[in-house]
């Protein structure tokens, strides 16, 4: 099916920007579609297919793809494929700067004082796939927008605009990142992206370096050092993020008791969930779901 997206139908009254989670469907139930909107799209987990015009990409976690006003595209999980998460931002180049309101066109942004200095490109490439420390600050990002974007608060649309444009910097920073790296750093990283799978597969399970290590074959104290080295950030923090953000999810989608939650994701105790939950998104599960 073809059908062409309007942004009257995501934007709210007087808005130029939205954000939609979405799990994708299969291919025969797939929306191919282009919109009069410019979009990137993350995708957050899982794996299936992404189609450009008449070309199918292979896409997994940590992929964004950039799609201009009018071009034909659409996401589908694969037969053998669990989940295809993906989490689309749509907006006007006019959300960014004002001056940008006449145009439609992704490079648009380049003539923008906001990202003078980092667009050294004539154009962009229709894929990104991002490193794993990327792909950690680009969920935290996107978790925070999702909550601005709807809890409405006065100021959010001047915070999205911010976060938006950190976004943005990042996929330039990534471009010019490609394309480096040794074969050993590169099997280094392949051995780190294992462990994160299994961490976000078994979030509830304790988290055990040693284990990972084993199965990655390294040392305890290596396989610590590497992982923080390739993410910014702990095995043990990441594996707690991985139950926070699962616990988000079920606060938002669910009815659950908050004590169920914490059960659910790995906590042993309420005590201990509260905490991590407040240090991670800076307020309780309770005001957290009281907020939505």
């Amino acid at each position: 099916m073809d059908r062409v997206l309007h942004g009257d139908a995501f934007f709210r009254k007087d808005e130029l920007f939205s954000i939609v989670r979405y799990a994708e469907a299969e291919r025969n139930c797939r929306l191919y579609h282009s919109h009069d909107f410019l979009e990137i799209c993350y995708v957050h987990a899982g794996s299936g297919f992404h189609q450009v015009g008449d070309t199918e990409y292979r896409t997994g976690r940590g992929d964004v793809y950039i799609i201009n006003d009018g071009t034909k595209h659409s996401f589908y999980r694969g037969e053998t494929d669990e989940e295809l998460i993906t989490y689309n931002l749509l907006f006007k180049p006019g959300f960014l700067d004002d001056r940008l309101l006449p145009f439609d066109d992704f490079s648009s942004l380049s003539f923008s004082f906001l990202f003078e200095g980092i667009w050294e490109q004539d154009s962009l490439p229709e894929g990104v796939r991002l490193s794993i420390r990327n792909r950690h600050e680009m969920d935290t990002l996107l978790g925070d927008m999702m909550q601005e974007y709807h809890q409405a608060l006065p100021g959010h649309q001047a915070i999205l605009r911010s976060h938006l444009i950190r976004l943005i910097v990042l996929l330039m920073r990534t471009l010019h990142q490609q394309g480096e790296g040794d074969p050993v750093r590169q099997r280094s990283v392949a051995m780190v992206e294992a462990a994160i799978r299994h961490l976000q597969a078994n979030y509830a399970q304790t988290i055990d370096i040693a284990e990972l290590a084993r199965k990655s074959f390294f040392s305890k104290n290596y396989f610590a050092r590497l992982f923080k080295e390739t993410t910014g950030i702990t095995v043990y923090q990441y594996g707690q993020q991985v139950r926070i953000e699962e616990a988000c999810r079920l606060i938002r989608e669910t009815d659950k008791a908050l004590g169920e939650i914490a059960l659910e994701v790995g906590y042993a105790d309420y005590k201990t969930f509260f905490s991590a939950f407040r240090k991670l998104k800076g307020a309780s599960p309770q005001v957290y779901r009281d907020e939505l």
